[in-house]
């Protein structure tokens, strides 16, 4: 009787998992019929046919003009080479870099006597402020900035290494330099500099800074003296002036103007660039892709030359010109795997600060109750933060394109504590998001998090799909605040819907009368002509709040065209790479920019998400880390194949001889 019974259960438990295992074969044949359809019907193909499209590029009139060897292009080359030859030999520059190899080999312990000059001379003339009549008292802080200047002083005194050696050696600036930076180890060995006279130079250095101090705040002195480490950092290697650029990117807040500091540096970055292509150090490759980006580019610049916001809207098209430079600097500077990823961690650390501060804002109620809001309408909802950014919106923006990047990073961490720090970001990331209250941030955070998980691997779908019965369930696991948030997506009783519906509506308006043309680049341009078709009561809106039609309304249907163009062009290689490449880590890696891209066009259709400088610098930053992805991983595949034939080769050679 008991075997019997044992019999029944163990037929029950194999009927049950037989059932699972059919229900799951049905699935894997749904989900593969799917991927399948995706990738083999028309907008498989359309989506794969960037290869073809760039072949026909090259064997263009356009194309063959500048690189078949025509007289002009010649001409070029020598020229380049008379100028890359003026460069090595100039005196200026063969001092330059003396000048940098001999600050490297100075002992450390002078640099230590300049810290503890600086500091010493600081809190004297704190005291000198405090009790000398007629001198304005400085604050506290000055005296405990001088403190902090003279205890780390204390190490460097005692070392016995020069500058290059102490970098070099050690954990935290080796990780930094050698590490982050690209530094090549061996440029840390040097010998150390001998002279009797150099730390008297660096003690009355200090002593001058430390005096200064009586007219300048000491933290804008360390501010200018790591600047200048910046530019010469950049100067010497541009490529790392992108990553500054891509992890300081929201911390230029701490300035009175972002936008100006974020100009300066891509300029600098382009000049150092040029340079080093001159000398023949880097070089300029040219695909059909960057050519709609230069298009759209010059479109956007001349149409802020005749635009109805006069000069302020020809400054606004000038810097958003010099800031879609960043697409082709990353293009063009990032030709390694490690300056990818190096890429890529600039952008999620530096996202991370910025999500734990805002959680940190939200959990402290460091943020303007009700501001950003319809109060009478989501009365349960306490604020929204906003972090290093201005605006709620802006700050969701920002942590939408970093997420599919801290998606990577985990799924390519191959050790416990990656694992936990690469998990620790996108939660961070993820709970920010929350914490902004915006709507299209969170669809499109969830559009990531689909289409990474599908592009990751085909039993994502049957996952999903088995995920699909959970949905009735969604008002009992998700808050009543979070659920009437997204409930409240279309209504027109929450005033800023009403508000944003209104403005789509005037906007339509104005492009029935500039369709073609347009008014000119910028918000300036808009705000003078959105007004004459604006609904009453709407005619204070600073933007259409869409990218679309912004870039209609501004540039003509031309503008939107090219646009378009280059969004078609770079889904184009993204996808077609994806289905073809080998690597899992560069398909991946692409994978996240496309995800970022598109959650950004997303966003775009209902918010002018390039109404903040740094978000349309890191839009097209973005667009240029997967074109730059995509090359290295071509190149890398080329390399394999030309290595394997000429194995083959060599192979046979043997086998005839």
């Amino acid at each position: 009787m008991k075997k019997s019974k044992t019999n029944t259960a163990e037929n029950r438990q194999n009927s049950g998992l037989a059932s699972a295992s059919l229900i799951v074969y049905w699935l894997d044949l749904f989900v593969n019929s799917i991927y399948n359809a995706c990738s083999n019907g028309f907008f498989g193909k359309l989506f794969t046919a960037y290869s073809k499209e760039q072949t026909a590029f090259e064997s263009g009139f356009l194309n063959n003009h500048f690189t078949s060897g025509t007289k002009l292009q010649q001409y070029f080359r020598r020229v380049r080479q008379f100028i890359s030859r003026s460069f090595q030999t100039s005196y200026f520059v063969q001092k330059l870099e003396s000048y940098f190899h001999g600050l490297l080999a100075i002992p450390l312990k002078r640099f230590g006597n300049l810290l503890f000059s600086f500091g010493a001379y600081t809190i004297l003339v704190y005291f000198v402020r405090l009790f000398v009549p007629g001198l304005t008292e400085s604050g506290v802080e000055y005296a405990v900035f001088g403190a902090i200047l003279c205890i780390l002083s204390v190490p460097m005194l005692w070392s016995k290494d020069n500058v290059a050696t102490a970098v070099g050696g050690g954990i935290l600036t080796k990780a930094i330099f050698v590490d982050a930076f690209g530094f090549r180890e061996e440029a840390f060995r040097l010998p150390t500099k001998k002279s009797k006279s150099g730390s008297n130079y660096m003690v009355l250095f200090g002593m001058l800074l430390g005096i200064l101090t009586l007219f300048v705040d000491p933290l804008d002195i360390i501010l200018v003296l790591l600047s200048i480490i910046g530019v010469s950092l950049v100067l010497s290697s541009p490529e790392l002036g992108v990553i500054f650029a891509l992890f300081f990117l929201p911390f230029f807040s701490f300035f009175e103007s972002p936008v100006i500091m974020l100009g300066m540096l891509v300029l600098m970055i382009s000049i150092s660039y040029f340079i080093k292509l001159l000398r023949g150090k880097r070089i300029l490759k040219i695909e059909l892709l960057d050519l709609a980006v230069l298009l759209f580019l010059l479109v956007l610049f001349f149409s802020g030359t005749i635009t109805a916001g006069g000069t302020v809207g020809y400054n606004e098209a000038l810097i958003s010109s010099v800031l879609m430079f960043g697409y082709f600097l990353v293009v063009n500077l990032m030709r390694t795997e490690k300056w990818l990823k190096r890429c890529v961690m600039a952008l999620v650390s530096s996202g991370t600060i910025v999500a734990v501060i805002g959680i940190l804002q939200y959990v402290l109620g460091i943020f303007e109750v009700g501001a950003w809001l319809d109060t009478e309408y989501f009365s349960d909802i306490r604020g929204r933060v906003v972090s290093l950014f201005d605006n709620p919106n802006i700050l969701a923006f920002y942590l939408v394109l970093i997420l599919p990047f801290s998606l990577f990073t985990m799924t390519k961490a191959n050790s416990l504590k990656k694992k936990i720090v690469s998990g620790f970001s996108v939660l961070s990331i993820l709970l920010c998001i929350v914490c902004t209250w915006c709507r299209g941030a969170w669809l499109a955070s969830l559009l990531c998090l689909l289409l990474f998980a599908l592009i990751y691997s085909k039993k994502s779908l049957r996952y999903l799909l088995l995920a699909c019965f959970l949905i009735p369930f969604i008002p009992i696991i998700l808050p009543d605040s979070v659920l009437g948030r997204l409930m409240s997506i279309g209504d027109l009783a929450d005033s800023s819907t009403m508000y944003r519906v209104y403005t789509w509506k005037g906007t339509l308006e104005a492009i029935k009368e500039y369709f073609w043309g347009g008014i000119g680049y910028g918000p300036t341009a808009y705000g003078e002509i959105y007004p004459r078709f604006a609904y009453a009561g709407i005619e204070a809106a600073e933007h259409s709040h869409s990218l679309f039609l912004q870039i209609l309304l501004g540039m003509g249907i031309g503008g939107l065209l090219i646009f378009l163009a280059v969004v078609l062009l770079s889904a184009q290689m993204n996808f077609e790479y994806i289905k073809t490449a080998k690597d899992r880590t560069s398909k991946l890696m692409v994978a996240a920019s496309l995800c970022a891209v598109l959650a950004s066009l997303f966003m775009g259709a209902f918010d002018f998400i390039w109404y903040n400088y740094r978000i349309f610098f890191l839009f097209w930053a973005i667009l240029g880390l997967a074109c730059a992805c995509i090359r290295v991983g071509n190149d890398e595949k080329r390399r394999h194949d030309f290595q394997a034939v000429s194995e083959d080769t060599l192979a046979s050679m043997d086998i005839q001889l």
